[in-house]
């Protein structure tokens, strides 16, 4: 009976030996490890793109940066980091993500700080800010702002997590555009117009630009029924910066907004010269009695050409009683 107990006390002590062994070989092969296993890296870039949204405003806006130190390893002392903007990046996410992301304006963003420590102790920086300043964007589409870390020293940087991709956009909480002077404006070409079920002034296409909500442009329906895409290329004589559009629907006797006919999926596309078109932007638009849309990207153009591949209903013709640019 002494004997068995003799052989379970050193079953038991060499049990406890060869935990406490393997548990030492765990820690000594981690740390021997260090630079494989543990890296500095952005938080932020877990996220990519890293969305922001903003309104436009002349006050400055903020979004935040930092880096930190993650892994099994043990700092022994602080890691001097740094941040810079890489503006080359931009081309290369838009390749892979088939994206048209633009480049942060120049103007449009300042960094607090491009150097910066991660303590030994809290393994992270200080959280960091970059200011944005929304009056500098030029269009509400998405403006890419790629943050890379880098370190001084040994320590990795991990290569998925060392860029920040910050997607920027602002949008206008009312317009504050007053729209272009359209008097001169000319029609270049139209896939048809109503020329006389609608009444002596109405239906042709020249009423979508008379200022006169109670007039409109309306799609051929009397001689013929012609079904989408329905086109009118307008030339406004001169060349602007264009922002957007007011698309002013028909309404009823009533006031209400007619229930079928208005636009609904439509194509902007803009040129200098009304050959090359360089810009194409596609919108869904509700049915209401003014739809106020905006180009991603303001464009220099003279000329403009709106596409109606759908209507509201379902209906084949269209009808616009106002068309605005701004």
């Amino acid at each position: 009976m002494k004997d068995v107990v003799n052989y379970k006390i050193i079953g038991f002590l060499i049990c406890i030996s060869f935990a406490l062994g393997c548990g030492k070989a765990n820690i000594d092969l981690l740390q021997g490890s260090q630079d494989k296993y543990s890296s500095v890296y952005m938080p932020q870039a877990v996220n990519s793109p890293a969305v922001h949204q903003f309104r436009f405003s002349n006050t400055t806006d903020s979004i935040f940066y930092g880096a930190n130190f993650g892994g099994p390893g043990v700092l022994s002392t602080d890691v001097q980091v740094s941040f810079e903007e890489d503006a080359t990046l931009v081309s290369k996410f838009n390749e892979t993500n088939f994206t048209n992301y633009k480049v942060m304006p120049e103007g449009s963003f300042a960094f607090e700080q491009n150097n910066a420590v991660i303590s030994k102790d809290k393994k992270s920086t200080d959280p960091l800010r970059i200011s944005i300043f929304t009056d500098k964007l030029d269009g509400v589409g998405g403006y890419l702002l790629p943050v890379t870390v880098k370190t001084e020293g040994p320590i990795t940087v991990s290569e998925s997590l060392k860029t920040t991709y910050y997607l920027i956009s602002a949008t206008y909480a009312t317009n504050p555009y007053v729209p272009f002077e359209n008097a001169n404006w000319k029609i270049v070409s139209l896939s048809s117009e109503e020329k006389t079920g609608e009444g002596v002034a109405n239906g042709r296409a020249i009423y979508a630009f008379d200022k006169n909500g109670a007039t409109f442009w309306s799609t051929e329906w009397k001689a013929a029924k012609p079904g989408p895409p329905h086109i009118i290329t307008v030339d406004m004589q001169e060349e602007k910066k264009l922002r957007g559009f007011i698309i002013t629907g028909r309404k009823e006797t009533t006031g209400l907004v007619k229930a079928t006919g208005n636009p609904r999926d439509i194509i902007i596309q803009t040129s200098q010269d009304g050959i090359t078109w360089t810009y194409s932007q596609s919108y869904a638009l509700a049915n209401v009695l003014e739809n106020t849309i905006y180009l991603n990207y303001a464009q220099n153009a003279r000329f403009f050409r709106i596409t109606v591949n759908a209507s509201q209903g379902d209906t084949y013709l269209t009808h616009i009683a106002e068309l605005s640019a701004f």
